[in-house]
């Protein structure tokens, strides 16, 4: 990976901690970058081989990736790039099984891509003019009310009451959040601020067209189609 000395290399592939989201998000970032650039030169006859197999690894994962972290995608790239992604893990899948990634996690993945095309289709015939911000997709949300639930005290179980209550105390830490926001720190498992990927998780950064009325639905699945074919030629 260029740029980076042997240690912090290591520190990425450190997998240790596997819910860490900015280490994986930089490790990305750094495969990518190294797509641009000429491979080095070596004298090891499966060198070639194996960085052709990473490099397409990186590939196949910024197709997934870049529609949530670059602000500068329109909804129609946005769309166009999940779409690639999800012909290439189908082919990769229907080629290797659970070989490169299992049923769980491809039906998973599969699923998001599914549920964002759904979704930019049915706002689209509700209004034409609404925009729609693939992130509210995500469940980071869902997992700050879980972090409250589970940080109030020590126990590890509750029964269905201790949850609800639990819940009603939660909601009432993040509306105290929301009223002041300088006393949230975040999470730093979920915080991406100082990677190299930027804080971009955020509908108000976003500077790309997201308007689903300007967006072809079909002419961008069909794109991404095209795009993983051409991959996988």
């Amino acid at each position: 990976m260029s740029g980076l000395t042997e240690t912090q290399a290591d520190a990425l592939l450190n997998p240790a901690d596997k819910q860490n989201i900015p280490l994986a998000v930089n490790l990305l970032k750094h495969l990518l970058d190294g797509l641009k650039k000429a491979p080095p030169p070596s004298t090891e006859p499966n060198f070639a081989y194996r960085l052709r197999k990473i490099r397409f690894l990186a590939t196949l994962l910024s197709y997934f990736l870049e529609p949530i972290m670059n602000i500068d995608m329109s909804l129609s790239d946005q769309l166009k790039s999940l779409a690639t992604y999800s012909h290439l893990l189908t082919a990769m899948h229907l080629k290797h099984q659970g070989g490169f990634m299992n049923s769980a996690l491809f039906a998973d993945s599969q699923s998001v891509v599914k549920s964002i095309f759904y979704t930019a289709a049915r706002l689209k015939a509700l209004d034409p003019n609404l925009d729609y911000h693939i992130l509210f997709e995500g469940s980071d949300r869902l997992e700050g009310i879980f972090s409250n639930v589970r940080t109030q005290d020590h126990a590890r179980n509750f029964d269905v009451l201790q949850l609800a209550h639990k819940l009603s105390v939660g909601a009432e830490i993040n509306a105290i959040f929301e009223r002041n926001p300088d006393l949230y720190q975040g999470h730093k498992r979920r915080n991406i601020r100082g990677s190299r990927a930027g804080d971009h998780l955020n509908p108000k950064t976003w500077t790309g067209n997201v308007c689903v009325g300007d967006v072809d639905i079909t002419q961008s699945y069909l794109a991404g189609r095209n795009t993983a074919d051409c991959l996988l030629d």
